[in-house]
């Protein structure tokens, strides 16, 4: 029975068969749901919808295209995609340090907790107006909108990130004479890591949107200036197909950038399921 059992568990684990065919079931599942949604949407613009109100998901497609054919498509994303990873990337860079100041020292807890706090509860649309106000219609606007949306994400996740590490390891490398950036290194940063990258996802996708936002609010470039312009003009396929083009970007950015880096970065953690999921 013994050697019976370990036989049926070989073809399991055989050259990571067990992880390819989850992950071809995960591709299966995804493509059916995205089918049934297209499926939905013509459907409904068939026959519940006059074609100027819901267009069919066929003309939003032929749409996209004239879109792509006529180069708006590539220069509203690069504006887009500066402005965001401005905000973004000040966000993390200023995030960081008052994560670790909030989860290492009660003080730093004490005199950064409300300011945080306020910034993470603020409704979005009031980030997007104050911004008008300030700035104008320039680029600064929505990077800085963008910053004030992940600041407070990445530093509280940070911040809990610190507060997990094994007090442990803390009191045995006090213990051993280790130096603090040895403890940062093998304590601490392992210890942040998973919810850093866990802000950085959830803040990178959600940034997008805000920023598009305040692009409709005011900018003279980018996706969101072009879903305004849409708006302005009563045209709901362009801006059905701008909202695709966001849908697909934000996919492509997620799937073939955040979630490989994320991967990578916690090889070590299960080097042969690593290794699987690669092949």
């Amino acid at each position: 029975m013994e050697a019976s059992a370990s036989t049926m568990r070989l073809p399991a684990l055989k050259g990571g068969g067990y992880f390819r065919s989850r992950a071809f079931a995960r591709v299966v599942l995804s493509i059916l749901g995205m089918l049934s949604f297209l499926g939905l949407w013509a459907a409904l613009s068939e026959w519940a919808f006059e074609p100027f109100i819901l267009p069919s998901p066929f003309a939003v497609v032929d749409n996209m295209g004239v879109l792509i054919g006529e180069g708006l498509v590539g220069e509203a994303f690069l504006k887009s995609l500066q402005k965001t990873l401005m905000g973004w990337a000040a966000a993390v860079a200023i995030g960081i340090p008052i994560g670790l100041l909030m989860g290492r020292y009660r003080y730093g807890r004490a005199f950064f907790h409300d300011f945080v706090y306020l910034l993470a509860n603020v409704p979005l649309v009031v980030y997007a107006v104050i911004s008008l106000v300030v700035f104008g219609i320039s680029d600064i606007g929505p990077a800085f909108v963008v910053m004030l949306l992940v600041l407070p994400a990445v530093s509280i996740n940070v911040a809990a990130g610190v507060a997990s590490a094994d007090q442990g390891l803390l009191s045995m490398s006090r213990a051993f004479g280790r130096s603090g950036p040895t403890v940062a290194r093998f304590v601490i940063v392992p210890a942040v890591l998973p919810f850093l990258m866990a802000a950085v996802r959830v803040s990178f996708a959600d940034s997008w949107k805000l920023e598009a936002l305040t692009e409709t609010f005011g900018s003279a470039s980018g996706v969101g200036f072009q879903i305004h312009k849409a708006f302005t003009t009563f045209s709901v396929l362009d801006a059905l197909s701008w909202m695709m083009f966001f849908v697909i970007f934000v996919i492509v950015i997620e799937r073939l950038l955040l979630a490989p880096a994320e991967r990578k970065v916690f090889a070590w953690r299960n080097p042969g399921r690593a290794k699987d999921t690669d092949q």
